[in-house]
């Protein structure tokens, strides 16, 4: 059987916006940026001991590999907020890295 191929690339270059080419690259830079937020509870307040927040579990884990991971970081103070409401304690945010696979906090926020 033939595979069937779709007109070249340089063909399809030539039917998008600059706008939309721009939009393009800039969201592939974003992707490849491997700076996220994760939300995580100080139970010390001391940052001894912390437990960070899965979100699709509704639980808090023991590890960072554990936290729901944040591209935004208005996404992440948004969850910190709306889980935080009503309870004692504040839920702070951490900026991270997941660089080579692995998980490391840059800044606790």
């Amino acid at each position: 059987m033939k595979r069937r191929t779709d007109s070249a690339p340089e063909e399809n270059d030539e039917k998008l916006s600059p706008e939309f080419k721009r939009e393009l690259r800039r969201r592939i830079a974003d992707s490849k940026d491997p700076v996220r937020y994760v939300v995580f509870s100080d139970l010390s307040g001391r940052g001894r001991f912390r437990l960070w927040l899965d979100v699709s579990d509704g639980a808090y884990g023991m590890s960072l590999d554990q936290a729901t991971l944040f591209k935004e970081k208005a996404a992440a103070q948004a969850v910190a907020e709306s889980y935080a409401s009503g309870r004692k304690n504040r839920l702070h945010l951490a900026k991270i890295t997941t660089k080579n696979g692995k998980r490391r906090v840059l800044k606790y926020e």
